[in-house]
C-alpha cells in the first residue's frame, strides 16, 4: 500500500511539475496562490502578448495637477512612463507620470486648445520613427459640436530630465473630424499603428459606434469621419492598440474587453473577452504597454492610484 501511495505521488508531482514547465500552471510567491493558465492553441507566447493580466497593483496616486484624468498612452521611448492629460477645462498639457505615479515631466502644447480633451494615444509620426503622441478633443456631452479635433506632437525624450520638469510647449498639428450623422459624444481614440488611421468609438449610444479617418496627413485638414459597425454594449470611456496592431482595449466604466484580429479594424469586428478591471471611482483611462504583455488604467478624480496589470 505504501509503495503504492509513494508512487502515486511521484507520479502527481512528475505531471505538477511539467504544467509549471510550461506555463499552464504559475505560482504567485507574494501569496502563496496557484493561477491556471487558459491557455493558446498559437502558444503561451501569443497569449502574454494580447494584454492578458491576472494581477494588478497600485503604483501610487496621480499628483496634482491632474484631478481629471480622462486618457492614457504607454510610452516605448521613454521606460516606464504612461502620459495622462486632464478632461475638458484643463490646460493644453500632457503630463508624463514615472514608475511610481510620479510627475516626470509637463509638456504644454502650443497651438492647442482643451475644449473637451477625452482620450490620449500614441501612434506612428509623420515621417514614421519614434511614436508621437495623440491628444483627442472628442468630448461632447450634449452632442452639440459641430466638429472635434484630434491633435498630435512628438513625444520629448525625458532623460536627463528631474521629476517634475515643465518642459518648454510642443509643436501641434491637428486634424478636424465630422461625423457623418450628426454630432456624438466620443471617449475613445484609438491610433491604428500600422495604417495610422484614426478609430473613435462613442459613448452614449445603447450600442457604442466605432468611426474611422483613413490615415489624414494632421495637415489642419477638414476630414468626414466614416461609420465602420456598432459594438454589442454602449458607454465605452476608453480605448487603446497594442503597438502590433492585433489587441484592442476597450473599456467601460465596470469592464475591459480584448479584441484580437490581423488589423484593428478586423479586430473590432470579432468577439471579445473580458480582462481584468480592479474597481476606480470614475475610471476612464486605459492604455497598453508596449510589449502588449498587460496595461494600465487610472481614474478621474483628486490622488487617483494608477494601476499597473500583468501576468
Amino acid at each position: 500500500m505504501l509503495r503504492r501511495l509513494f508512487a502515486a505521488a511521484v507520479l502527481v508531482a512528475a505531471i505538477f511539475a511539467v504544467l509549471v514547465v510550461s506555463g499552464t500552471v504559475k505560482f504567485d510567491r507574494s501569496s502563496l496562490s496557484v493561477s491556471v493558465g487558459s491557455g493558446s492553441s498559437n502558444g503561451a507566447g501569443d497569449v502574454k502578448r494580447t494584454a492578458k493580466a491576472t494581477r494588478s497593483v497600485a503604483l501610487g496616486a496621480v499628483p496634482a495637477p491632474i484631478t481629471e484624468a480622462s486618457g492614457l498612452a504607454a510610452s516605448s521611448d521613454n521606460p516606464g512612463v504612461v502620459w495622462t492629460h486632464n478632461d475638458s477645462g484643463g490646460g493644453a498639457s500632457l503630463y508624463a507620470l514615472g514608475r511610481r505615479a510620479q510627475l516626470k515631466a509637463t509638456l504644454p502644447l502650443s497651438g492647442a486648445l482643451n475644449i473637451d480633451w477625452e482620450d490620449i494615444a500614441r501612434g506612428p509620426g509623420p515621417a514614421g520613427g519614434a511614436d508621437w503622441l495623440y491628444a483627442a478633443d472628442i468630448g461632447d456631452n450634449d452632442a452639440v459640436r459641430s466638429s472635434i479635433r484630434v491633435y498630435r506632437t512628438a513625444e520629448p525624450n525625458l532623460s536627463g530630465f528631474a521629476d517634475g520638469a515643465q518642459l518648454a510647449p510642443s509643436p501641434t498639428t491637428s486634424v478636424e473630424l465630422i461625423y457623418p450623422d450628426g454630432a456624438r459624444d466620443a471617449e475613445a481614440l484609438i491610433v491604428d499603428p500600422k495604417s495610422n488611421d484614426l478609430f473613435l468609438i462613442t459613448k452614449r449610444e445603447s450600442r457604442s459606434r466605432v468611426y474611422r479617418a483613413a490615415a489624414p496627413a494632421f495637415a489642419a485638414e477638414r476630414i468626414t469621419l466614416s461609420f465602420v459597425r456598432e459594438l454589442s454594449y454602449g458607454d465605452v470611456v476608453g480605448a487603446d492598440a497594442c503597438p502590433n496592431g492585433r489587441t484592442v482595449l476597450v473599456k467601460r466604466y465596470f469592464a475591459l474587453d480584448a479584441y484580437s484580429g490581423p488589423s484593428v479594424a478586423a479586430a473590432l469586428a470579432a468577439t471579445p473577452s473580458p480582462r481584468l478591471l480592479e474597481a476606480e471611482p470614475q475610471g476612464e483611462a486605459i492604455a497598453a504597454n508596449p510589449k502588449c504583455t498587460g496595461y494600465y488604467t487610472l481614474s478621474e478624480g483628486v490622488a487617483q492610484q494608477l494601476i499597473r496589470y500583468s501576468r
